[in-house]
C-alpha cells in the first residue's frame, strides 16, 4: 500500500528530525504512523532502511534541482545564484530530512549510512565548484580567494540558515537574494 509507506516516511522523517534516529523506535513510527510495529517490517526491513530510504530521495532531489540550474543558466554567477536559491528551497521543502543529514551525522556514520549520501554529496558539491571555478576563469568571480574556501562559507552559512530565526520575515527569495549579494559584494561599502 503506497499510501502507507509514505505515511510512514513522513512520520518517520519527522521524529528522526525532532527526537533523533537513535532516540526513535521502531514501535515510536508504528505508533505515529498507526501501524502495527510489526507491520513496518512489510514495508522497510529495519529502521536504518527508512533512514537510508528518505535521505537517497533527499539527495536525489538536490541533485536534481542543481542539475536543472545549471542546464537554464547562461553564466557562472546565474549558476551560484541559483544554487544558492535552490538549497534554501530543499531546506524549506525538506526540513526534517535536513534536520537528520545535518544533526545525526554521528548516527548516519556509525550505522553505514552516510558513505552513500556523502557518495552523493561529493557529486552536487561538484556543481558549486565547476560553477566557481568557471567564474574565477571568465574573470567573474575573484582569483584572489581559493574557490574552496567561497564554496565552503556559502554551503556551511546556506545549512545553518536552517537555524536562523531571522529567515522566518523574508520569503526564500527574498532571503536568497540578500544571501547572494552579501556573498558576491560583501557587507563593506567600497571607500
Amino acid at each position: 500500500m503506497p499510501d502507507r509507506r509514505e505515511k510512514i516516511l513522513a512520520v518517520s522523517a519527522e521524529l528522526f528530525a525532532t527526537k533523533g534516529v537513535a532516540s526513535t523506535t521502531v514501535r515510536d513510527i508504528g505508533e505515529a504512523a498507526d501501524v502495527f510495529s510489526g507491520s513496518l517490517y512489510h514495508h522497510f526491513k529495519s529502521k536504518n532502511a527508512i533512514v537510508a530510504e528518505l535521505l537517497t530521495r533527499y539527495m536525489n532531489d538536490i541533485q536534481r534541482r542543481f542539475a536543472e540550474v545549471v542546464e537554464r543558466s547562461q553564466s557562472p554567477q546565474e549558476v551560484l545564484r541559483g544554487l544558492i536559491l535552490e538549497t534554501l528551497v530543499i531546506i524549506e521543502q525538506h526540513p526534517h530530512p535536513t534536520a537528520i543529514y545535518q544533526n545525526d551525522r554521528r548516527y548516519l556514520r556509525d550505522n553505514g549510512l552516510l558513505e552513500p549520501v556523502d557518495h552523493a554529496s561529493r557529486s552536487v558539491r561538484e556543481y558549486w565548484m565547476t560553477a566557481i571555478r568557471a567564474g574565477v576563469a571568465d574573470g567573474s568571480l575573484r582569483d584572489d580567494i581559493p574557490a574552496e574556501v567561497f564554496y565552503r562559507s556559502v554551503r556551511d552559512s546556506l545549512w545553518a540558515s536552517m537555524h536562523w530565526p531571522i529567515r522566518g520575515g523574508y520569503s526564500t527569495g527574498e532571503f536568497a537574494d540578500l544571501l547572494t549579494r552579501l556573498f558576491f559584494g560583501g557587507f563593506a561599502t567600497e571607500r
